[in-house]
């Protein structure tokens, strides 16, 4: 056998290497292996959305980090997700609307996730948020007091200037009676 291996050159030992190493299918075909890139986890989506945030690609960044959160958990990774999607997500909302979505993802961080280094980085970020909004609810409600206010102000303002002239009137009508009743 050994001479026939040596006269038969690198090929007979290449094929009898492949057919003894390699699985095949009853059909005597090899299996189809996808590509270890091809393979899609939540740890290389991670580290895909690290890359466009880096690049200032948000939006895609944005829809991963969803994509992450929506799949099964993975501790560390999920957490991690949800944190930088809320960070993105705080970029595109206002502070007039009390950042809704934000607050909303972080929540869910923090109660998903109590002992996450990522939830106890998003508990200060939430309530600074929270009280922002509170902030803004606060000052919206002294801003329509202080319209109303200055309607009223204007309004008191015209009565007076309605009264002024009745009192200018009566002391006309007055002086006219007066002199009538000399006459």
């Amino acid at each position: 056998m050994v001479l026939t291996l040596v006269t038969g050159g690198c090929s007979t030992l290449k094929t009898i290497s492949e057919t003894e190493s390699t699985p095949t299918l009853e059909t005597g075909h090899k299996p189809s292996v996808a590509p270890v890139d091809k393979i899609e986890t939540p740890v290389v989506d991670l580290g895909r959305a690290r890359d466009l945030i880096l690049t200032g690609n948000d939006d895609a960044a944005r829809e991963l980090l969803k994509k992450i959160g929506a799949e099964k958990s993975v501790s560390g990774v999920t957490d991690e997700a949800l944190f930088r999607q809320g960070l993105l997500t705080l970029k595109y909302e206002n502070e007039a609307s009390g950042y809704p979505q934000t607050r909303q993802i972080l929540e869910r961080l923090i109660h998903d996730y109590p002992g996450s280094i990522w939830a106890v980085q998003a508990i200060p970020l939430n309530d600074l948020l929270v009280g922002r909004w509170m902030s803004e609810v606060s000052l919206g409600k002294a801003r329509r007091q202080v319209k109303a206010l200055k309607d009223s102000n204007l309004s008191l303002i015209r009565e007076n200037k309605e009264m002024r002239l009745n009192i200018e009137k009566l002391k006309s009508l007055e002086q006219e009676l007066e002199q009538k009743s000399r006459r």
